[in-house]
């Protein structure tokens, strides 16, 4: 498996998150990475009550508050920390984890994403 380099941490503004498009594998994989603390966590964009993106214009993954992630079609709230749905269609379910590593020059790599679904639909 191949790791696939996401992003670097100062390109994601703190509490708060980024989209982008890997090659995982030969096939394109959505993948959500969230900034909150000093933590940084990565999802497959994909919201589990349809399998759709979240974000409903680029690098829009947050709801009003700030505090959570929405999937701008049925508006299910996720945390930010764990991807655990907190309200909507699909509580209860969760956003499919991405695993990553952050080198010490700052850049977040998915760890062998070869292994993921292309969506999260249950």
């Amino acid at each position: 498996m191949t790791d696939v380099a996401l992003c670097r941490v100062d390109e994601i503004p703190p509490e708060s998150a980024v989209g982008r498009d890997i090659d995982a594998g030969g096939r394109p994989v959505p993948v959500i990475v969230v900034r909150h603390g000093a933590a940084i966590a990565a999802y497959l964009n994909s919201c589990p009550h349809v399998g759709v993106r979240l974000e409903w214009q680029p690098d829009d993954f947050l709801d009003i508050t700030g505090a959570y992630l929405l999937c701008s079609s049925h508006g299910a709230l996720f945390e930010k920390a764990g991807g655990r749905c907190l309200a909507g269609p699909c509580r209860g379910a969760a956003l499919v984890p991405v695993a990553t590593r952050v080198d010490a020059d700052g850049t977040v790599w998915a760890i062998g994403p070869e292994a993921l679904p292309l969506t999260a639909r249950r």
